[in-house]
């Protein structure tokens, strides 16, 4: 054969390998199939021992080389492995100090020796027969410096060697139930008698008719007919996870005020009247057992309240029930888009007597519209210009239940005493007795807490859209006011009169946008009566001046010091000063009208010193013992939070809009106290405290003075006699 044909027969076969290996690396059919669990190590038959013999383990030495963790092979850096030969142990790490020397790994605790000053053999050794133990301890010659030949040992009559845990041999299976009785109740090994225990207790509870508190509640019109609510599942999507035990609330946790999920409105046509958005599924079907008995009375839930939440400033309005309904089902209009009625809130309370027996059950609703990503903002006001506006593309319902006992109003605590981080912090007004001949003062407390400023989910103010300050927790909340350049500036000069805020936010979502709508000019504009925008979000909370549109204004706001304190109890609310009552620390000071009016700048389309905001400042301290420290508030102030706005875009057409934002912040900041203190107890009397009738019946003492006036009297009178006869004993030589 040539060269050429050679060189040609190397190529083809060549190519046939290549084209063999791109098809071994084709991706192979998926195939159905088990795999066999037979992997196993090789292994020579020649290196197997013909009679085994179970290995002896010198209990001094176990333990004392743990870094060979391989069996027949070197480990790296292992020194004291034996399967190390010296050229594997030369290629050793070398040790940075000293290359001539070695890493080498832990290798355990060095096997006991002892050092004698001439030994008379190397090792000592003790075999243990019975537990197929051998126990050695090497023998060294101690060094022969002047220190080690004084300590070194001569000769030694010890008995034992140290202490070892030996091996303790073939175990039984008495040995295992006896270490398995001593396991009961941990590693997943159950206790019988706890086991009986607890399911007589379940017997006997579950044959009572009255419930207990976790109960599962029956319910019909429900899943698997126990009362549960709608709640978050791991994605945040609704489903039925809260089953509602009795006397529990929902939710349990003190710096939540309802469970919330979200409903996917991607299908909303379907969700309008298959979920939890139709009351029908959530209200109308729902049936309470009354008791846990065989044959409990199914209460009919009934509608304490109906609400209809615009989607416009998220104001609510009060609906009235239609008669034989209980709550109306949600509609699905196909021509808007829309889905009315859909549950966004249902707030449950239900009323026990105290004994178990569940006497009624009540819900307050909240309606909004569920729309398509494509449906109008506000369908009422199609026809008068309404903005079309992206929906959201879930709804967010929140659900609550509240367990009262009948005849008994439950006003809940944020902590007791102390606040618990993330409980609201209790706030209300200072209200009077109307009565003419009475001085008394209570408070009229909030039952959200005290209020900020905050966003709806369109991230606009609404004085519905208020955000709770929570203990403990500094925040800042904003919320966003839309302006045109001309609306901004009519704003500024205070020439707008577009109403309140509300009002105006009611402009903005239904009209389109026009040159100078703006909120009403706020003081201190002139000729403006108008409060600050944050003020009016608040209702006035914080303001001094009274203005009969805000219902909080021109009162006294106080904060509870201890999160227990009493609403019928002023004084805990308001800490005055003992030396000075003008001076209360948990009283909000009111803030007066600000004095600087807001300027116009043409130039940089820029307003000055607008109100944007209130700014709080709380003052809290420690009290009680280091282990369970309890908090509570020392003192509270605000101010106003003054702001630029500046309309940025000198190119934007006359009707765009930018967003200017109201922000208010919370800071909560711990009192400089000193270190805990040590509390000791009172000076203990000289003489010890006697009962007001130690000699009765033979003397009667009265009320009067006490029983340590009794006792003083008592000892003064023995003092006395003492020493009479002190004075008239006769003494004998």
């Amino acid at each position: 054969m040539s060269r050429v044909s050679t060189r040609t027969l190397a190529l083809v076969l060549s190519l046939g390998v290549l084209t063999s290996g791109v098809h071994a690396q084709t991706r192979p059919y998926d195939k159905v199939g088990t795999n066999v669990l037979d992997d196993a190590y090789p292994f020579e038959w020649s290196a197997v021992l013909p009679a085994p013999v179970a290995t002896v383990v010198a209990v001094t030495t176990a333990g004392s080389c743990v870094c060979d963790l391989t069996e027949g092979a070197c480990d790296g850096n292992c020194c004291c492995d034996t399967d190390c030969s010296a050229t594997e142990k030369s290629l050793f790490t070398a040790r940075s100090d000293d290359t001539t020397l070695t890493v080498c790994l832990d290798e355990g605790p060095a096997p006991p020796s002892l050092d004698y000053c001439v030994p008379v053999s190397a090792v000592s050794s003790v075999n243990l027969e019975s537990s197929s133990t051998l126990s050695v301890v090497t023998n060294n010659q101690a060094s022969m410096s002047f220190l080690s030949q004084q300590l070194c040992i001569v000769d030694s009559n010890s008995a034992e060697l140290g202490k070892y845990f030996t091996n303790p041999g073939f175990a039984t299976t008495d040995a295992l139930a006896t270490a398995r009785s001593r396991e009961i109740g941990k590693f997943f090994i159950p206790d019988p008698t706890a086991v009986a225990a607890a399911a007589a207790a379940k017997a006997a509870a579950d044959a009572s008719s009255q419930y207990r508190v976790n109960d599962t509640i029956a319910a019909t019109g429900a899943p698997g007919n126990v009362f549960t609510l709608p709640g978050k599942t791991f994605s945040g999507a609704c489903g039925y996870t809260n089953v509602v035990g009795f006397g529990l609330n929902l939710p349990s946790a003190i710096d939540e005020d309802a469970a919330e999920c979200d409903v996917n409105l991607a299908n909303v046509a379907s969700a309008c009247e298959a979920s939890t958005l139709n009351s029908a599924n959530l209200i109308n079907s729902l049936r309470i057992a009354n008791t846990k008995g065989s044959a409990p009375t199914y209460l009919v839930p009934t509608v304490s309240s109906m609400k209809y939440r615009s989607r416009v400033g998220g104001y609510e309005q009060v609906l009235t029930a239609d008669a034989n309904t209980t709550s109306p089902a949600a509609v699905w209009n196909k021509t808007n888009g829309n889905c009315t009625f859909a549950v966004a809130e249902a707030h449950f309370t239900i009323t026990h007597d105290g004994s178990g027996t569940i006497s009624a059950v009540s819900a307050d609703l909240v309606y909004v519209d569920a729309l398509l990503p494509d449906g109008l903002h506000d369908v009422a006001n199609k026809d008068a210009g309404a903005v079309a506006s992206a929906a959201p593309n879930s709804l967010r319902q929140k659900f609550s239940v509240e367990f009262v006992k009948s005849g008994v109003t439950a006003v809940p605590k944020s902590g007791a005493p102390g606040y618990i981080v993330g409980a609201p912090l209790m706030a209300g007004t200072v209200a009077t007795d109307p009565s003419v001949t009475s001085s008394k003062t209570a408070v009229a407390r909030l039952t959200d807490g005290l209020p900020i400023p905050g966003a709806g989910l369109d991230g606009h103010c609404g004085t519905n859209y208020n955000s709770a300050v929570r203990f403990g927790m500094s925040q800042s909340s904003s919320c966003a006011v839309p302006m045109t350049k001309t609306g901004l500036a009519a704003f500024c000069q205070g020439t707008s009169s577009s109403g309140t805020i509300d009002a105006y936010m009611n402009v903005v979502a239904t009209t389109a946008a026009a040159d100078g709508v703006a909120p009403s000019a706020v003081v201190p504009s002139t000729g403006a009566t108008s409060a600050p925008l944050p003020v009016q979000l608040t209702g006035g909370l914080y303001y001094s001046v009274l203005d009969a549109t805000l219902s909080l204004s021109a009162k006294t706001a106080v904060v509870a010091g201890w999160a227990d304190a009493s609403y019928l109890n002023v004084a805990d609310w308001k800490s005055c000063s003992t030396t000075d009552t003008s001076d209360c620390a948990t009283a909000l000071t009111a803030l007066a009208a600000p004095t600087t009016a807001m300027s116009w700048d043409a130039a940089t389309s820029t307003c000055s010193d607008v109100v944007v905001g209130v700014n709080l400042d709380v003052l809290t301290a420690k009290v009680g013992t280091m282990d369970n420290p309890q908090s509570r508030v020392s003192r509270i102030s605000a101010e106003w939070e003054t702001a630029s706005w500046t309309f940025v875009d000198p190119y934007a057409s006359a009707n765009t809009r930018q967003d200017f934002m109201l922000t208010s912040t919370v800071r909560f900041v711990e009192m400089e106290q000193a270190s805990a203190e040590g509390v000791t107890p009172a000076t203990p009397p000289i003489f010890p405290s006697l009962p007001a009738d130690v000699f009765y019946p033979f003397v009667s003492a009265g009320p009067a003075g006490g029983r340590a006036a009794a006792s003083t009297a008592w000892w003064v009178a023995a003092v006395v006699a003492f020493v009479a006869a002190a004075a008239t004993t006769r003494q004998e030589w």
